[in-house]
């Protein structure tokens, strides 16, 4: 069974959830602002009690893709209209189109302003507002990495890591030590900045310890001791989880 299919009622109807079995202790339920449902389980769990787990969250599930079908996020926004919402560095911003004699985007506290040259032309909205997100992402991206680097890994003798930006579903960044890369998800600049310092400095770490080890989680204890706290954080605001 890769997928199982679940009935939420009238509202949210059907969805499919996909299962990872996994070389894990503990079982893990997530439901993503694309809508996506994913569930963990070790890999010997039967069928059975996944089915009887699903149906015990079931209310769960259907209250998480309520709430993301409410405000939901730029990733899963067929079509950008006056007043979609979106988060941005862990605020909910609402996205407005205006005219103008050039492309831009302005942000104020609240809402996210997009200077068009055609405010009905929708592929010119999505690219520009989807530019403008990349390099933002970049720019906020590259910032922490550097201080990070400087203050944190560069006395090891590693060199600064390549920077790769993606768009990813079940991962917020990962690291490829023996390329001396690293890979953030565009997403997480849905996130406020300590949610994302705390990616960053985990996704530097691996260049240190590969492995999700003792030595690993000792090493990002003392560099950032409420990291626990931060990824809590990044898990129930940007991703819903148990």
């Amino acid at each position: 069974m890769n997928t199982f299919e679940l009935n939420l009622g009238p509202i949210n109807g059907t969805v499919q959830v996909k299962l990872l079995r996994k070389n894990i202790k503990n079982i893990h339920l997530k439901v993503f602002r694309s809508l996506d449902v994913i569930l963990s389980v070790p890999e010997h769990v039967p069928d059975e009690w996944i089915k009887s787990f699903l149906f015990s969250r079931q209310k769960w599930i259907d209250d998480q893709i309520s709430k993301y079908k409410k405000t939901s996020g730029h990733n899963n926004l067929l079509e950008i209209r006056n007043g979609s919402s979106t988060q941005f560095l862990g605020k909910d911003m609402r996205i407005y189109k205006e005219a103008s004699i050039t492309n831009r985007v302005e942000v104020d506290e609240k809402k996210v302003h997009l200077f068009v040259t055609d405010v009905e032309d929708e592929d010119l909205v999505q690219n520009i507002f989807s530019k403008w997100w990349r390099n933002t992402a970049r720019t906020i991206y590259q910032q922490e990495v550097d201080y990070f680097y400087q203050s944190v890994i560069r006395k090891y003798g590693i060199d600064k890591p390549e920077i790769r930006i993606k768009k990813m579903k079940t991962l917020w960044g990962s690291c490829t030590p023996d390329k001396n890369k690293i890979t953030l998800n565009e997403y997480l600049l849905k996130a406020n900045i300590r949610c994302i310092q705390y990616v960053i400095l985990h996704e530097l770490t691996h260049l240190l310890y590969p492995n999700h080890n003792s030595d690993f989680y000792n090493f990002l204890t003392i560099r950032m001791p409420d990291w626990r706290e931060r990824k809590k954080q990044l898990d129930t605001e940007v991703v819903q989880g148990l």
